[in-house]
């Protein structure tokens, strides 16, 4: 057949009439399907089967057009039956593969690390190819118990979040300012450098509770996901998991192998609704830093776990509150840790796959059992179950530090920021350890950050007077410990800052009455010795120092003001000394510090002799 002939029989059948207006029809569809995915959510697996069924029907278009196109030629061969055959079997097999499969985008490969100790936690926020942000979920029904419930599933839905492989999720700190903002979306993702943001509300009503909750793409302000529950109160974690599952699907990702296999295989916990109320307020309370607030907290958490004392939920929330960090301020830290080992195995044994729980049973481990190698490993493991977990992140990094592995303790606290840009205890923790290494600038740069976002924690002045202690501010550095002073009154490691920092400024016999108030309670059964031994060691009394320290490294309750880095620099000075150099070695420490002896062990200035320097120079 000549080319002519050809062209002449094109025109007989009609073959561009047929395709052009089966193309303008065919677009019409997809565009048409597209619009409505939006308006009601459809799946965006039914735009692809569609246009792949609009696809391979023009190849069937084409076919019926050369052998009916032509009038008078209606007659179906069998090569036509065979050719249209051909052409259903394919495009149902690529509608099918395009529906129950889902691309993956291209993501740039991070750098592997040098040496597999060096890959802190199997994560890098900053390599994660999908983020969000889940905004506070909003009450529609008014009350502190209403709101405190809708506060909560914010925090439960951002920890089921959090166990999506591949996916950066922001912590609650740092959304929970966002409650009744009113700024857009866009601005809101380009604060947080997220791509997409959760928000809904929540209604309860008697034993019912209806969540309504969207996914919009930051880029666009556009719905990527909407969906409405309506469920029991008692299946209220479940439908947090639904929600999970179903933004994993939206946003192409999916749960860690590992969590996927414990929610397949354990049951959701249940809760009546006064259980939850109960468990809601305790947990809302929890994350503040007031005193007050963290014991209501714990009233709330066991008034829960006295309805069901085997509520894991409300376990997960006493353990936190009960499991100090060495970096924290915690009232007698050491004697609730008894209390936080017996409820972190319970919680652990409850929630297996609870990231929270797992850290802080690695963290008393390391801080009681003095193991370790063990406790490096198990809170390796629990990052790796939730790489979101901040807190996670922030005991892993403690233990890191303790064991001297100064880098890998960084690169975490960079992670835990990353995932909580404005929380202060994450800033206050990175500022704490640019002192110990002796970078002042950025330690005072993140600790008056930390301040700004939270100016009733006490930790961040008293990290930030120690800075300006040795910056020789001394004016500016006894008015950060006053604060921390009035905050916390009769916190120890507060008083054995402030203790210091008078010797420094020649005020010895203030700091001698401290000294003696600190062990009047050591006597009474206090475990106070690295603060004690801290005290001694600023006056310049090495054996006192000693001795104190000697009495700690006997007494199974391992201090826990030892771990921080804002003193070990303080003892590491003292290694000249062998029988020093022993009693750390016994207390597992290892050298993690690059700075010279501070200022606080040179003999004290007299009284009345004004500060050397207010540039920040060092001597």
């Amino acid at each position: 057949m000549d080319t002519a002939s050809f062209w002449q029989r094109l025109r007989q059948r009609k073959m561009v009439e047929w395709a052009i207006g089966y193309a303008a029809v065919g677009f019409a569809i997809i565009e048409v399907t597209d619009f409505m995915k939006d308006a009601f959510t459809w799946p965006t697996s039914l735009l692809r089967v569609i246009t792949v069924v609009v696809l391979f029907g023009f190849a069937a278009v084409v076919v019926l057009a050369w052998y009916h196109g032509e009038k008078g030629h209606q007659r179906a061969p069998t090569s036509e039956i065979v050719l249209l055959a051909g052409i259903s079997l394919a495009g149902f097999t690529v509608a099918w593969w395009a529906a129950v499969t889902t691309p993956v985008e291209a993501v740039p490969a991070a750098a592997a690390p040098a040496s597999a100790d060096l890959q802190l936690a199997l994560f890098d926020p900053s390599t994660a190819p999908y983020s969000v942000a889940v905004l506070p979920f909003v009450s529609i029904v008014a009350g502190e118990a209403n709101e405190s419930i809708a506060e909560g599933m914010t925090e439960d839905i951002i920890t089921e979040l959090g166990q999506i492989e591949g996916l950066r999720v922001i912590s609650r700190t740092s959304v929970m300012r966002y409650r009744d903002t009113e700024k857009s979306i866009p601005q809101i993702g380009a604060e947080l450098s997220v791509g997409t943001i959760l928000e809904g509300s929540v209604r309860m009503q008697g034993e019912r509770v209806r969540i309504v909750a969207q996914l919009i793409d930051v880029a666009t302000d556009g719905h990527l996901w909407a969906e409405t529950f309506d469920r029991d109160m008692k299946d209220i974690f479940a439908v947090q998991t639904e929600v999970a599952r179903a933004i994993a699907s939206a946003l192409k990702g999916e749960l860690a192998p590992q969590q996927s296999a414990v929610v397949a295989a354990s049951e959701m916990p249940q809760a009546d609704p006064e259980t939850f109320r109960l468990y809601s307020m305790g947990k809302a309370l929890a994350n503040n830093a007031a005193v007050a607030d963290r014991e209501r907290a714990v009233a709330y958490v066991d008034s829960a776990l006295d309805r069901d004392p085997d509520f894991g939920p409300a376990l997960n929330v006493k353990v936190n509150l009960l499991t100090p960090s060495g970096m924290e301020l915690v009232q007698d830290a050491d004697v609730v840790v008894d209390s936080a080992m017996a409820v972190a195995r319970r919680a652990v044994q409850h929630s297996p796959a609870s990231a929270d729980a797992r850290s802080a049973l690695a963290f008393i481990r390391t801080f009681r059992g003095r193991d370790g190698e063990r406790g490096e490993a198990d809170a390796r493991d629990a990052v790796a179950a939730n790489p979101n977990s901040v807190q996670a992140r922030l005991r892993y990094a403690q233990i890191l530090y303790s064991r001297g592995k100064v880098e890998e303790s960084r690169r975490e606290l960079a992670a835990a920021a990353a995932l909580d840009p404005f929380s202060a205890v994450v800033h206050t923790q990175i500022g704490e350890m640019a002192f110990a290494m002796d970078e002042q600038v950025e330690a005072e740069r993140h600790l008056q950050r930390a301040i700004e976002l939270d100016p009733q924690n006490a930790a961040p002045h008293v990290a930030l007077g120690l800075v300006y202690r040795e910056q020789d501010r001394d004016e500016e550095a006894l008015r950060e410990l006053e604060t921390a002073r009035r905050m916390r009154p009769d916190d120890p490691n507060v008083l054995g800052s402030l203790g210091s920092a008078l010797v420094a400024v020649g005020r010895a016999e203030e700091a001698g009455r401290i000294t003696e108030e600190l062990e009047r309670h050591a006597e009474a059964g206090r475990p106070l010795f690295g603060v004690i031994a801290s005290l001694h060691a600023s006056m310049g009394n090495t054996s006192q120092a000693i001795d104190w320290l000697r009495k700690g490294a006997g007494d199974e309750r391992r201090s826990i003001y030892l771990l921080s880095p804002r003193y070990r620099h303080m003892f590491e000075a003292l290694r000249a000394n062998p029988e020093m150099a022993r009693l750390l070695d016994s207390l597992g420490y290892r050298i993690a510090s690059r700075r010279p002896p501070p200022d606080s062990l040179r003999p004290p200035r007299p009284p009345g002799q004004g500060s050397r320097s207010r540039s920040g120079d060092r001597r």
